[in-house]
C-alpha cells in the first residue's frame, strides 16, 4: 500500500525515535450533533508520548537527531513567552543533557502561556527576554533566518516552531499514521482536517503526508499569526522543501501536496492574545473532556465551529497539536526569569504562579 511504502521511506531518515505508538483519534459525537456535523474526530497528539506530548515533539523527532543539533551542548530558540516550542526543546533538554538558551519575546498573559513559562524556566534553560518580537529579532536576527546553524553563543540554532525539512519529515508521518488508522475503519476519511497555523510546518507537512498516504483530506489552516507571517507564498515554499528531501531520501514519485486552506480572521488581537471565540471552543472542547488552549488549538476549532455552523462540512477532524497539561514546576519559578519579566508577569510571580 502507498502509506506503508511511504513509511518505509520515511523511517530510513534517522530520528530518535520518541514517536513510536499512534496518538489516538476519539469521537466527540454529541458535540459533533449539536454542531451539525456527521463526524467530528480529534487526533489526540496531546497523548503522545514522551515529554507531555504535542505536535512539537513529533517535530523534534527528527530535528534534534541531526548535526549540528545531535552534537551541540546548547542549543538556542526564540519564541513567545509561553511557546510551546521551547516548552518541548526544555523537556527534550532534560532527557538528553543539553541546555536550551531560550530567547523569549512578551505576548499577553493567559493560564498556557505562564504554565509553559513556568515549565521552560524549571528546566536546563537560561532565560533572556526582549520587550517585543521585532526588539528580539533585531537583537538576534540569526534565530529567525535559515542562514546559520549556530548563535553568537556557539549554540545550536533550533528553526522557529521546530519547522525545517526535517521537523515536517516527524508532521508526515503523522499524517500517514492517519491513513493506516482512516485504513483500519477508526474513523472515516476526513473531508477537512483543521490545525492552527504558526510557523506553517504543521499544516505543510500533513498536506504533503496525507497526499503520500492517499487520502483526499484537505488541509484547513487556521491563522494564529499575523498575514505577513502567514501567506499561501510561505505555505507553497515549505510544502516543496518537504517533497524535495523525500524526492532526495527515494519516496518518489512524491505526489503534490493536499489542498490547504488558509484561513485568517481568528487571530484577535495578535499573535498569543486569545478571543472570546477561541476562549468558547476551548470551553466547548472542556466539556468533552478535551483541553486546548486559546491562542492555537482554540483558534483552531473555532474556526471548526464557525464553519460546521456556515455550511454543511464533511466528516471533520481536529487535530490537537497542543501538549497535555499538567506541565511540572520548580517552586519559585519566578526567581530564575530576568527581572524585566518577573516584573512585567505581576501578580503570577507575586507567590503564585496562576
Amino acid at each position: 500500500m502507498r502509506d506503508a511504502a511511504a513509511l518505509r521511506t520515511i523511517d530510513r531518515i534517522p530520528r530518535l525515535g520518541w514517536i513510536d505508538a499512534p496518538s489516538p483519534v476519539e469521537a466527540l459525537p454529541r458535540l459533533a450533533a449539536a454542531l451539525g456535523l456527521d463526524y467530528l474526530g480529534v487526533k489526540r497528539d496531546d497523548l503522545c508520548e514522551p515529554a507531555h506530548g504535542g505536535m512539537k515533539m513529533r517535530k523534534l523527532d527528527y530535528v534534534l537527531a541531526a548535526p549540528p543539533l545531535s552534537t551541540a551542548a546548547a542549543w538556542s530558540a526564540a519564541g513567545g513567552i509561553g511557546s510551546g516550542n521551547l516548552a518541548a526543546l526544555a523537556a527534550a533538554a532534560a532527557r538528553l543533557g543539553r541546555r536550551v538558551h531560550a530567547h523569549l519575546f512578551w505576548t499577553d498573559l493567559s493560564r498556557s502561556v505562564v504554565d509553559n513559562l513556568a515549565f521552560i524556566a524549571s528546566g536546563p534553560t537560561s532565560i533572556r527576554f526582549y520587550p517585543s518580537r521585532l526588539e528580539l529579532a533585531l537583537a538576534r536576527p540569526s534565530l529567525f533566518l535559515p542562514l546559520r546553524a549556530r548563535d553568537g553563543d556557539g549554540a545550536a540554532i533550533v528553526p522557529l516552531g521546530a519547522t525545517s525539512a526535517l521537523g515536517m519529515v516527524g508532521v508526515a508521518r503523522a499524517a500517514l499514521e492517519l491513513s493506516a488508522q482512516v485504513r483500519a475503519g477508526e474513523l472515516p476519511e476526513p473531508e477537512r482536517v483543521y490545525v492552527p497555523l504558526g510557523s506553517g510546518g504543521t499544516a505543510a507537512g500533513l498536506a504533503v503526508g496525507l497526499a503520500l498516504g492517499g487520502l483526499r483530506s484537505r488541509v484547513v489552516a487556521v491563522a494564529v499569526v499575523e498575514r505577513l507571517l502567514a501567506s499561501r507564498l510561505r505555505l507553497g515554499a515549505l510544502t516543496a522543501e518537504l517533497r524535495a528531501l523525500l524526492a532526495q531520501k527515494g519516496a518518489w514519485p512524491v505526489p503534490a501536496a493536499a489542498p490547504i486552506d488558509l484561513v485568517h480572521g481568528y487571530l484577535g488581537r495578535g499573535y498569543g492574545s486569545p478571543t472570546p471565540e477561541s476562549l468558547a471552543a476551548c470551553e466547548a472542547l472542556a466539556a468533552e473532556g478535551v483541553s486546548l488552549e486559546p491562542v492555537y488549538t482554540g483558534k483552531a476549532m473555532a474556526a471548526l465551529m464557525a464553519d460546521a455552523q456556515r455550511r454543511r462540512l464533511g466528516p471533520a477532524l481536529f487535530w490537537l497539536t497542543a501538549r497535555r497539561e499538567p506541565l511540572p514546576r520548580a517552586p519559585g519559578f519566578c526567581d530564575r526569569l530576568p527581572a524585566a519579566l518577573s516584573r512585567r508577569l505581576g501578580a503570577h510571580c507575586g507567590g503564585g504562579a496562576r
